[in-house]
């Protein structure tokens, strides 16, 4: 991995994770000494970060770790819930044997690590991020992954999941079945209308959160 892409993958990485949270000033010579690169990778990579989304930069002030307003967050849950909902539709017609069993098993993974002691909710959220990847993929619309991966990688649309209650987890856990029964069962709609509920009831939870 050259410097670029190093300086690139663990500011992003910090970003969604939250060691720099929103709003943080983002400094050429302070990354560029705690990246051990020089100050020209740091300025590639906040480039690129710019040009995702996850970085403000400012005249004369510099970048900044972008801010979200709920006005904004209520937006990108709407498009992110029609997106995903379009793709869990096509996924009922589109989804391969094998690519069901893979849902099937991520599911099962989920609910053993959700029923640990306590529950291991980072392999979850992890976990979920696999299954979300593989619906979109199922669908076989070679656009939607990459335009709904730039709705999901928000810092907090990463963390939402992180912040879930026990009961809260379990209710995400039997949605994600109901979305892979409507799949196995070849029904768009009712695909489409699980996966929908199932952003939506997030949001409601970043909301709750949020309060």
């Amino acid at each position: 991995m050259n410097a670029v892409e190093h300086a690139y993958a663990a500011l992003r990485q910090g970003i969604l994770d939250g060691t720099y949270p929103p709003g943080a000033q983002l400094g050429e010579v302070e990354l560029a000494g705690s990246l051990a690169v020089s100050r020209t990778p740091v300025r590639e990579a906040i480039r690129r970060l710019h040009s995702e989304g996850l970085i403000e930069v400012f005249p004369n002030r510099g970048a900044y770790v972008r801010t979200w307003t709920r006005a904004q967050l209520d937006e990108l849950f709407s498009v992110r819930a029609l997106l995903e909902g379009h793709a869990a539709g096509l996924a009922a017609d589109h989804a391969t044997d094998d690519q069901r069993a893979a849902m099937a098993g991520l599911c099962d993974e989920m609910d053993t690590a959700a029923a640990r002691a306590p529950a291991d909710v980072q392999t979850v959220a992890a976990l979920n991020g696999r299954f979300h990847a593989l619906v979109h993929e199922a669908s076989a619309n070679s656009l939607l992954p990459g335009m709904i991966r730039t709705l999901i990688q928000v810092p907090v649309v990463v963390r939402t999941f992180i912040g879930y209650s026990p009961a809260r987890l379990q209710i995400s856990l039997q949605q994600h079945r109901e979305i892979l029964a409507a799949i196995r069962s070849h029904d768009g709609p009712w695909a489409e209308a699980a996966m929908r509920t199932h952003i939506l009831s997030a949001r409601h939870e970043l909301d709750t959160a949020l309060e």
